[in-house]
């Protein structure tokens, strides 16, 4: 799993140096909202929260919640390739 926490990481690091102050608010935000997908996921439930949270995605009806959830699975779907490659 080592290289797993080390991608996980560095997929962190990455995002953390995306959030710029030239950025609109928006971008900035998703940025965050993926970060704190990836470090508050529980790798063994990303594959039941995945789908749960495209079900969510269909049915949301504000804009807020639709970017919300699309940004927590931008963030849920790097983690799960993560995982396939360090299995």
């Amino acid at each position: 799993m080592e290289g797993l926490e080390k991608a996980i990481s560095e997929r962190v690091s990455f995002l953390k140096e995306q959030i710029n102050p030239q950025n609109k608010l928006l971008v900035n935000r998703a940025f965050e909202i993926q970060i704190e997908t990836i470090r508050s996921a529980n790798t063994e439930e990303e594959a039941v929260q995945v789908p749960r949270k495209q079900k969510q995605l269909e049915d949301a009806k504000d804009v807020a919640s639709i970017e919300r959830l699309c940004n927590e699975l931008e963030g849920s779907g790097r983690l799960q390739g993560q995982v396939v490659k360090h299995i």
